[in-house]
């Protein structure tokens, strides 16, 4: 059995493989369903950039220069300058499906109901019901409640350093969940910059081989296609960054403040677990009919002979 055999049949792996198959896809979706069309599907734009309303009376300025930017935007990702352009949208896509994955999990999942679950837990811990805590906790499902369903599993009478090594087992296999992919949003504003500076670069050696080779009439056209080109590229690759920037900084903050409120309420159940083992606690075996029938007797011998 492989092991997408197995993801699907015992739920294993289905996690990473909706970030990494579904989430892309719908960033690319999304991409699409909003990326202008070449000028020449356009109805009602002008080779001139004017915009034509359906009854033939051409709209102002204002809308003139709306249309030529839809029509500039849709015919960047044609000609010399689509590589980069459809470049930059792929990782525009691979930056939304990241976006999208830890909104979702950080917003709507990573600490939801802990702190109920928290008050619940340290009530249980405070009275004793060890056994009960560890149940609230494996019920909550988050992040929180697995580290203390592991941490309570520890027995009274438990060595600090076994306290300590069980926190951090649990600590370390998931609370690096939470800042999971966030670096990628930094690469991906840095490669978005970067593939639309190549691509100024590309378009002003375009411009400058026109001055340079191409006939003087058709010299305009030439070098006003290799600015484009650079503009273009610049432009796209800034809308792409900055955004994808911006959701980097908001989200590990985001992921930072989750990580502080789980460690804040892990130190006080550690301190009630640590607490309670100094406590010194009665040897269960005096509660069992034989013990109570052997405290019976060494009573009897101390009341007869004056020895325990």
């Amino acid at each position: 059995m492989n092991r997408f055999e197995r993801a699907f049949k015992t739920g294993e792996g289905s996690e990473k493989m909706r970030n990494w198959i579904v989430m892309p896809l719908l960033g690319a979706a999304i991409l699409f369903s909003v990326l202008p069309s070449p000028a020449a599907d356009m109805p009602g734009v002008g080779m001139d950039g004017g915009a034509v309303l359906s009854e033939g009376v051409t709209t102002g300025a204002e809308v003139s220069a709306s249309a030529r930017l839809l029509r500039f935007a849709g015919n960047s990702f044609h000609g010399a300058g689509a590589p980069f352009m459809w470049a930059i949208l792929l990782v525009s896509a691979f930056s939304v499906s990241i976006a999208a994955e830890k909104v979702f999990f950080l917003y709507l999942r990573a600490n939801r109901g802990d702190r109920d679950t928290f008050e619940h837990i340290v009530r249980l811990v405070r009275d004793k019901r060890i056994e009960e805590a560890r149940n609230v906790a494996d019920r909550s499902g988050t992040a929180f409640g697995r580290i203390v369903r592991h941490v309570l599993g520890v027995h009274h009478g438990h060595r600090s350093d076994d306290l300590q090594n069980r926190l951090d087992e649990a600590y370390l296999r998931e609370v690096p969940t939470f800042q999971r992919r966030i670096p990628l949003l930094a690469v991906g504003a840095n490669v978005a910059t970067l593939l639309g500076l190549l691509g100024t670069i590309v378009g002003l050696i375009m411009a400058f081989d026109a001055v340079a080779h191409v006939p003087a009439a058709q010299r305009t056209a030439a070098l006003a296609a290799g600015i484009s080109i650079a503009m273009a590229t610049t432009g796209f690759g800034l809308i792409v960054a900055i955004p994808t920037l911006a959701a980097h900084g908001i989200l590990g903050a985001r992921a930072d403040r989750s990580v502080e409120e789980i460690e804040s309420r892990l130190a006080v159940i550690t301190n009630l677990l640590q607490e309670w083992n100094r406590i010194p606690q009665a040897d269960p075996y005096e509660d069992t009919k034989t013990g109570i029938a052997e405290r019976k007797e060494r009573l009897v011998d101390y009341v007869v002979t004056g020895e325990v």
